[in-house]
């Protein structure tokens, strides 16, 4: 599908990051909105990626938890045109504070309701588009696919957490768990409509990685894989469990798994799926 057009929000961040660049390696058209659109110019440079390359990403400057902004990138193609594909892959960053009547409950972030605001944001944004376009509401199959970055830990099926990390990995990701759940609360809402006119999206993959790694906050590079034929993927009700993957990982995957195969039906389709290595 060579006119395959993906838009992405929180591409600066490591996972949608290598997503992008494997997007725009394969020579597809992507659509970014970024706060500082230098910092994702900067870090795509760092990684290699030629000006021919470059010349298929439109950056848009703004905030994902900003209804207009959203509009602007879902539509900047033109009337009646959606991308084919959304990227979400928004995350706060860490902050670490002890609680003595929470004492293992320490980790939190700088915006705690930050993916389920953008998810909101998200749903409102496509809800006035359709509004606004009556006609793409009405084109079920040309809906967009939304795939978005969450975790382990909050599953509706089967524990995915190995068992001898399970307290401390619970205890201590409460905060952003919390965030992470709703956010998917509020996109598998529209996945389980019965109406297809009044879905938003064609189909959703929720993307759950285990712990993400590098742990420390060095420079985002795709190039930093073990590769994905040692990924190991699973779905709600039959989790890959593991300990850890690598970002450059996810994205490869991602890429290779959902992105890549949305005009087909990749066999993802409507899935949570866990990822480890």
């Amino acid at each position: 599908m060579s006119s395959l057009t993906v838009a992405f929000f929180g591409a600066t961040g490591g996972v949608t990051n290598a997503i992008l660049i494997h997007t725009l390696l394969a020579g597809r058209k992507a659509i970014a909105l970024v706060r500082t659109p230098q910092k994702l110019r900067d870090q795509l440079t760092r990684q290699d990626l030629s000006p021919e390359v470059l010349s298929n990403l439109t950056i848009v400057e703004g905030n994902a938890l900003d209804v207009y902004a959203v509009k602007r990138t879902l539509t900047v193609s033109g009337p009646n045109t959606l991308p084919n594909v959304i990227v979400s892959g928004l995350g706060g960053a860490p902050v670490f504070k002890f609680q003595w009547l929470r004492p293992f409950q320490f980790a939190t972030l700088d915006n705690p309701r930050i993916c389920e605001t953008a998810a909101a944001t998200l749903i409102q944004a496509m809800g006035e588009i359709y509004d606004e376009q009556s006609s793409l509401r009405a084109q079920h199959e040309k809906k967009p696919l939304l795939t978005f970055v969450s975790t382990t830990g909050i599953t509706r099926g089967p524990e995915d957490v190995p068992f001898w990390i399970r307290f401390l990995y619970h205890q201590i990701l409460t905060i952003p768990h919390i965030d992470k759940r709703k956010m998917e609360d509020i996109y598998r809402a529209d996945a389980e409509k019965s109406d297809q006119q009044s879905k938003l999206f064609r189909t959703i993959v929720g993307i759950r990685p285990t712990l993400l790694t590098p742990l420390d906050n060095s420079p985002a590079d795709y190039r930093d894989v073990i590769g994905i034929e040692k990924i190991r993927a699973g779905t709600e009700q039959d989790p890959a469990i593991g300990y850890s993957i690598k970002r450059g990982d996810v994205g490869q995957w991602v890429w290779e798994n959902v992105v890549r195969q949305a005009a087909g039906g990749g066999k993802w389709e409507g899935q949570m799926v866990s990822l480890t290595s």
